[in-house]
Formats: C-alpha cells, structure tokens, sequence
C-alpha cells in the first residue's frame, strides 16, 4: 500500500503514531521504534503493510519504506511542501474515507514541483481543491456585503472574494483572477503577487 504521511506524534519513546493519506482513506497507524526502521517523515510518500494487532485497538505501521522525490535536497521547495502537507492535514482532521483526488493531487505536485516555482504549483493545486469541494467562487460577488466587485478583487481566507474595502486590502485584477479560478493557472501573476496568494492560502483551507 502507499500512501502521504500526513502527520506524526511522538508517543512512549520513539514510538510513533502516523496518519497517511491513501488513494481511499486516511490511516492512523502506530509505528514501533526499532534500529533497522527507517525514518518516516511528514510529506513523504511512502510504501507500507498494514498490520492487524490483537494487543491494541490501533493497527500497526510496518516494512515502511520512502518513496524519494526528485527536490527532496532542495530546502526552499521541501519547505513550501510540508507547509502545504500541514495545511491540508488539519483541514482533513475529521476524515477517514476520501476521494482519491487528495491523493493523485499530491502526486501531480510532485512531479510538477521538480521543474518549477513551489509556490505557484501549490497556489494552483490549492484552487483546484477548492473547486473540487465547491468553495471556489467565480462569479467575483464580496462575501460580506454580497455586490458585485466591479474593479479590483481582494481574496479573503480560502480564496473568498471581496472589495478591496469590505476587507481592507489589496485585490488583484479580474483578468488575473479568472485565469487562476477557471484554467488553474498563475502566468500572469508577478512574484510579489504569488507571495500574497501564497499568504492567503496560509491562512488555511
């Protein structure tokens, strides 16, 4: 089985208790210390079996083996990662059964982060959640006084669109904004521009 380590806690020791990301579900397993182990790591993509235990109502995590990436020695880009992986462990706090969706969109940001800027691929897989789950809001309205926005846009927590005044802060164009909600895409965005997007979806999902 593989699955994304999405988050581990230090239990008894080196004992450790590992939740993964699975094409159709999300797995709370508790994984020994032992010196021939290998480390597991939040983000990482590893191969794993399942064992049932008779002692504990906790299945074990054994024969773990890590998946390397190709960006792995990159700091900048493992960094954005794993605050991404943590922003999307916290909003699956509650979910056991999942569409594999979550987890063949780790898999493209994997294979496109190697050849790109990290923040624009994951502002990108960010709005592509946001779609899937229907939280994505196109028709450009302001979430708290519910008009139309006629000239810039500001984003709120989870891409929610508003006047620049209803939130007191910046918006960005409409024709930038309909490219990243419609094709998924940040071309037209400058780098100081990714950097707000990229605070924005830091606020969570």
């Amino acid at each position: 089985m593989r699955g994304f380590v999405l988050h581990t806690v230090k239990v008894r020791d080196e004992d450790l208790i590992v939740r993964i990301l699975t094409k159709s579900e999300i797995l709370t397993l508790y994984r020994f210390y032992g010196a021939r182990h290998s480390y597991i790591n939040v983000g990482y993509l590893i191969d794993f079996v399942v064992e049932e235990s008779s002692k504990t109502t906790i299945k074990r995590l054994r024969n773990v083996v890590q998946l390397p990436f190709s960006f792995l020695f990159d700091l900048e880009k493992m960094l954005n990662y794993k605050i991404f992986i943590n922003l999307l462990n916290r909003h699956l706090s509650d979910v056991t059964k999942i569409d594999d969706f979550y987890y063949n969109l780790l898999i493209k940001i994997i294979n496109e982060i190697k050849e790109r800027y990290s923040k624009r691929v994951l502002v990108e897989n960010y709005v592509k959640l946001l779609e899937k789950e229907g939280r994505l809001h196109k028709e450009f309205e302001c979430f708290l006084c519910e008009n139309k926005i006629e000239k810039k846009i500001a984003l709120a927590r989870g891409f929610l669109p508003a006047h620049e005044k209803c939130i007191y802060d910046k918006g960005f164009s409409e024709e930038k904004l309909t490219e990243l909600f419609e094709d998924k895409k940040t071309l037209l965005f400058d780098d100081s521009e990714i950097e707000k997007l990229w605070k924005i979806m830091n606020l969570g999902f």
